[in-house]
């Protein structure tokens, strides 16, 4: 049982950026159980999104993730490339997100499929057609970001080696339950990875890997399993445009129109904590091969703007916070000609 006791209650608090949270520490609570905060959620207007109705839909499909990455501004990117390496931001965590391609959707929805229909035969596999990347929509599944035009972008194994042999002293690194932040349509849940001989984080459950479901981890939102992620995903459109349709008799799963209705969003981010004064370094080939472009989100919410004192927003002309993807490109390359020795 978690030092935080099994009942917890969701509380209310303001980000760095000044964008209202609500939060409950050391559990991700699933969607289910985020509609009976009746309260708290009509108080905060999020209520309106999570309460409607939605044609049915994939219910948790397991994305299996080994990519992570991390998004920046230029001036982001600045820092990092100055100090040859990632130091910590807000609460002293490097905060990185789950790239989910093309193969972890059909993954996902070959697992699915096996999970409600483990009988099919050969035939009625060879019928099937695709069908959950209409449902995989929302920023979640996007190549844009809603943090800036640059990505560095690691195999979870390597980045977990890096933090292991820089910040753990060669120890394994600690993966754990951290939140569950909710804002007007987006749930956040966050898994912390820190040190073992860091005392400040055992007040919070350690991130199952499902193996026998002693403790819930087998139908958790995510657990860590054989160096992936696995995300059970229970919002991915944002907007939903489908319905789901299950041919029990044939064993074939379709789509429908299902409407076009606003809803919620979920994911998955990682949290390293990164100590005040710790860098986890990185040499010149990581840079060559992990660092690329990327368009900013229509929902870009990076930094405060230096032009107009608020949130940034995607055609923002603030250049502290974006560049056009163009202007992004001949940066990177610019870098990149930089560290290769034959440019």
């Amino acid at each position: 049982m978690s030092k935080l006791g099994t009942k917890r209650e969701m509380m209310c608090r303001h980000n760095d950026r000044g964008v209202q949270e609500i939060f409950s520490s050391g559990e991700h609570k699933n969607i289910t159980t985020l509609k009976q905060e009746k309260r708290l959620l009509e108080e905060t207007g999020i209520d309106r999104y999570l309460s409607k109705y939605i044609a049915p839909y994939p219910e948790a499909p397991e994305f299996h993730l080994s990519k992570v990455a991390h998004v920046t501004t230029k001036r982001g990117l600045d820092g990092i490339l100055k100090s040859g390496g990632f130091k910590g931001g807000e609460r002293s965590f490097l905060w990185c997100n789950l790239p989910v391609d093309d193969d972890d959707i059909n993954a996902a929805e070959r697992r699915y499929l096996e999970k409600i229909f483990p009988d099919r035969t050969p035939e009625q596999r060879q019928m099937q057609q695709p069908f959950l990347s209409k449902f995989t929509t929302s920023p979640a599944f996007r190549k844009a970001s809603r943090f800036g035009n640059f990505r560095f972008t690691f195999s979870l194994s390597d980045l977990l080696m890096m933090y292991r042999q820089q910040i753990c002293g060669g120890e394994e690194p600690v993966l754990r339950v951290y939140e569950t932040v909710v804002y007007k349509q987006e749930i956040m849940y966050t898994v912390l990875v820190h040190c073992p001989d860091n005392k400040e984080f055992e007040k919070y459950p350690v991130l199952g890997d499902g193996s026998d479901g002693s403790d819930g981890s087998d139908d958790a939102v995510c657990a860590y399993m054989r160096g992936n992620i696995v995300w059970r995903a229970q919002a991915m459109s944002k907007t939903h445009a489908f319905g789901l349709a299950i041919d029990e008799v044939n064993q074939n799963v379709g789509t429908e129109g299902g409407g076009y209705a606003w809803y919620m969003w979920d994911h998955v981010t990682l949290a390293f904590h990164l100590p005040e004064g710790q860098t986890l370094h990185f040499d010149r080939e990581i840079v060559i091969k992990n660092l690329t472009t990327c368009d900013a989100d229509e929902m870009f919410i990076g930094v405060k703007c230096g032009k107009k004192g608020r949130e940034c927003v995607g055609t923002c002309p603030c250049e502290k916070c974006l560049v056009p993807l163009a202007t992004a490109d001949e940066i990177v390359e610019g870098i990149l000609c930089d560290y290769k020795t034959n440019c």
